[in-house]
């Protein structure tokens, strides 16, 4: 609790969520090597950026009622919550349908379709977390120049998380989107 509360918005704040997401986490270890040949099939679509959105923070408010759900059990010494079993109607299911299906069926098997960090962008509850602390509370944040942008491309083409970072440089904003990890391939 404490690592999640505190140090990591502490960390996030000085680093951005890359301390995460590509320097710890063996899901974006395996998305930097297994399926760096497939970043640029990240789709770039206002649609799919959309969707990530309402997915992304879906599993982050999903996984949140599942934890307040178990340590309610843990702490309370209950096996059910409003009478139905916790590990059978909330922990399995959870641990099967992301944890299984989602990040490693999905997560990794789609990388040559969909582009690699799929996972991350779509179903990470901890991206999701570290993505809102990195927009608001944040020194960290991978910064723009319109007057140096030529409009190539390439920036936008690498990006493994599907931001379309030229359409920010042309408009001089800075990118601030919870799903970007600062990897610097834009840069």
């Amino acid at each position: 609790i404490f690592l999640f509360t505190i140090a990591a918005p502490i960390i996030t704040y000085f680093v951005g969520k890359r301390w995460y997401c590509s320097w710890i986490c063996g899901c974006g270890g395996l998305a930097e090597t297994a399926g760096d040949d497939f970043r640029q099939l990240s789709s770039k679509k206002l649609s799919t950026w959309k969707l990530e959105r309402w997915m992304i923070h879906g599993v982050l408010a999903s996984i949140t009622i599942v934890t307040a759900i178990v340590l309610y059990g843990y702490f309370s010494n209950s096996d059910t919550f409003l009478g139905l079993s916790i590990y059978e109607y909330f922990r399995k299911p959870y641990g099967f349908l992301i944890g299984s299906i989602f990040s490693g069926v999905i997560g990794v098997g789609f990388y040559p379709l969909l582009g690699n960090r799929i996972w991350c962008r779509m179903g990470c509850p901890l991206a999701a977390y570290l993505g809102i602390i990195q927009r608001f509370k944040s020194r960290f944040r991978i910064t723009t120049n319109g007057g140096q942008c030529i409009s190539c491309g390439n920036c936008s083409t690498y990006c493994e998380q599907g931001i379309d970072v030229r359409a920010y440089a042309q408009k001089g904003q800075n990118i601030v989107r919870a799903s970007c990890v600062g990897c610097g391939i834009c840069a």
